[in-house]
């Protein structure tokens, strides 16, 4: 963050200056205690099971040189410590970022979508990061906290900031885009997630337009041609639009695939251009984010060779389809996250992996499906029996009617488990692995399967980071 004054502080936030130097430098706003620098303001967060004011008399001991507090929340606080008092701490926050945004020249790349949005965010600014000072969202912090902070995070000289925009309730995007201001919007898929909190699809996809909405008329949109709902809303934007996929109006292709245990190549192709590209990862349904980050990179002006260079560069946060090997067996670890798409991308993924004797799947429940979540992992089970699975081990909540669609598609009684947790579940895998088997380990957060991953993987002294 660029360097602001206490009185800026309270200027961008829209807040009193109730003590301190008017003129004290303050180098960041920061809402972690464990985390907080010298020369922070720290912003007191309040949520439904925290108070960050509770914190407030204790910053100075951590270096930071004020705090921003809500109406009412003024502690005794040391002579020393400047204070910022606001209406709500969060929304002055949200306030500082977007202001803050305004005072700097970078030019901000806007990443949504109900799968891939974290990969086609890391895709994009591995590709930017050829040639420009490229920031980009930490990890998966794409919320109404995490983007405000991603923007503070930016500096005078950044030329490029990639934001990624998540959300799953109604009206949520909006702001984040609003903050963000970008100059181009990706949508890397429009699918189910979060369906509990929309009335339909169609809800869902009216959610994601939000961001190609606001792209000014100089701006682009950089849609996947193949999903159905992505070309349902690109009339949304006044936007000049460049579509990647298979169909005859999309100027990014990818051919010849092939797929190894460790990696998978193309051939990308671009007007004529074409660039050989190997991506450290398994699962196909990355070429689409990676055709993404292509047209990004081609936008702002990179080569084809360039490009191809920044793609292959990428590393992708942990849990997204990381290939481990245990016991003579390939773990593909990607427990991170789940709903139904993903689920079906990685399956499909898990059918293509070569070399293995058996492949196995165990898939915890998805999250956030509201009443569709019973239809919906009848469909995942009767969608992984199609991919000559060996067994299936489903988890959680929502095991049962996996494990029923799984039979109504053919999978045996005796190559289906049902377990209530990750403990359960590792429990049935360790007497079906066999060398040379391939495991798929796949599951929306809240089901931890990584502690099956970690505990099947040292159990084999690997390690699964």
């Amino acid at each position: 963050m660029r360097r602001c004054t206490l009185e800026e502080v309270a200027r961008f936030c829209g807040g009193r200056l109730v003590k301190g130097d008017p003129s004290l430098p303050v180098d960041r706003l920061h809402t972690d205690t464990r985390t907080l620098l010298a020369g922070d303001c720290f912003v007191a967060l309040q949520g439904d099971r925290f108070d960050g004011h509770a914190f407030v008399p204790q910053v100075k001991n951590y270096g930071a040189v004020a705090a921003l507090v809500s109406h009412g929340h003024i502690p005794d606080l040391p002579d020393d410590l400047g204070l910022v008092e606001v209406p709500n701490t969060l929304e002055a926050l949200q306030r500082f970022a977007a202001n803050y945004r305004q005072l700097l020249s970078v030019r901000t790349i806007g990443v949504t979508g109900s799968s891939g949005k974290t990969s086609t965010k890391e895709l994009i600014a591995s590709v930017l990061r050829m040639r420009f000072k490229t920031k980009a969202t930490e990890g998966n912090l794409n919320n109404h906290i995490g983007v405000p902070l991603t923007l503070i995070g930016f500096d005078e000289d950044d030329e490029y900031g990639v934001v990624e925009m998540g959300m799953n309730h109604p009206g949520e995007l909006a702001p984040l885009v609003q903050m963000t201001a970008p100059e181009i919007g990706v949508i890397s898929s429009i699918g189910p997630a979060h369906i509990e909190f929309f009335a339909d699809q169609a809800a869902i996809a009216a959610e994601k337009a939000k961001l190609i909405a606001a792209l000014p008329p100089e701006g682009l949109a950089v849609l996947n041609s193949d999903d159905e709902w992505s070309r349902r809303i690109a009339n949304r934007t006044n936007a000049r639009v460049v579509w990647i996929g298979k169909s005859t109006d999309s100027t990014w292709r990818a051919e010849d695939v092939h797929v190894a245990t460790d990696s998978l190549s193309f051939l990308l192709r671009h007007n004529g251009s074409a660039a050989t590209v190997r991506l450290p990862v398994v699962n196909r349904v990355m070429i689409a984010n990676a055709l993404l980050a292509a047209a990004v990179g081609c936008e702002c002006g990179l080569t084809m060779d360039e490009i191809a260079r920044g793609l292959e560069a990428v590393r992708l946060p942990g849990a997204r389809m990381q290939v481990v090997k245990a016991h003579g067996a390939w773990i593909i670890n990607d427990a991170y996250n789940a709903n139904p798409d993903s689920m079906k991308a990685a399956l499909t993924a898990l059918s293509e992996f070569p070399g293995a004797n058996r492949r196995l799947a165990v898939l915890g429940s998805m999250g956030e499906l509201g009443q569709h979540a019973t239809e919906l992992h009848h469909e995942i089970g009767e969608f992984a029996a199609r991919q000559d699975l060996a067994f299936l081990i489903a988890v959680g909540p929502h095991a049962e009617a996996c494990a029923k669609g799984a039979m109504a598609a053919g999978l045996g009684h005796n190559q289906i488990v049902a377990a209530l947790d990750a403990e359960e579940a590792t429990v049935a895998l360790r007497p079906l692995l066999r060398e040379g088997d391939a495991v798929l380990v796949k599951g929306s957060h809240f089901m931890g399967l990584e502690r099956l991953v970690s505990a099947i993987t040292a159990a084999s002294g690997k390690d699964p980071r």
